[in-house]
C-alpha cells in the first residue's frame, strides 16, 4: 500500500483483508462445496469483528467521506451472512457426503468438482 500512500498523499486509504494467521480461511478446501457456506460465514464474522475492533480509528476516517459504521449491526450477536442451515435430512446428509467424496476424488485425480 505504500506506493498508493506516496502517489496519493492527501487521501484516506482503508485496507480490509483477512488475517493471514487464520488457518480456517487459509487451510480450507475452497473447492469443497460443503465448506463454502461455512467459510463465507466465518469471513463475514471476522470482518464484523475487525470493524468493531477498529471502529474508533475507522469512524473518524470514514466520517470525512460521509460514511458511518452501523454499530447496531456490528454488535448484533444474531447477525449472519446467511440464515443458519437447517438440520439436514437423511437425504441431505447423503448428498453432502456424496459431494465431499466427489470433492476428494476430484482432488486425487486432479479434476476438482466444478472445474473443467
Amino acid at each position: 500500500m505504500q506506493p498508493y500512500e506516496r502517489a496519493y498523499p492527501d487521501t484516506d486509504i482503508v485496507l480490509i483483508e483477512p488475517d493471514h494467521r487464520d488457518p480456517e480461511l487459509y487451510l480450507a478446501n475452497t473447492f469443497g462445496y460443503a465448506q463454502r457456506r461455512h467459510l463465507a460465514e466465518h469471513a463475514f464474522q471476522q470482518t464484523r469483528h475487525l470493524l468493531r475492533s477498529r471502529s474508533t480509528s475507522l469512524s473518524a476516517k470514514l466520517r470525512r467521506h460521509g460514511i458511518t459504521l452501523d454499530h447496531a449491526a456490528l454488535d448484533n450477536p444474531k447477525a449472519h451472512l446467511c440464515a443458519p442451515a437447517k438440520a439436514p435430512t437423511r437425504v441431505g446428509r447423503a448428498i453432502a457426503n456424496l459431494q465431499e467424496l466427489m470433492d476428494d476424488l476430484g482432488h486425487l485425480t486432479g479434476h476438482p468438482a466444478g472445474v473443467g
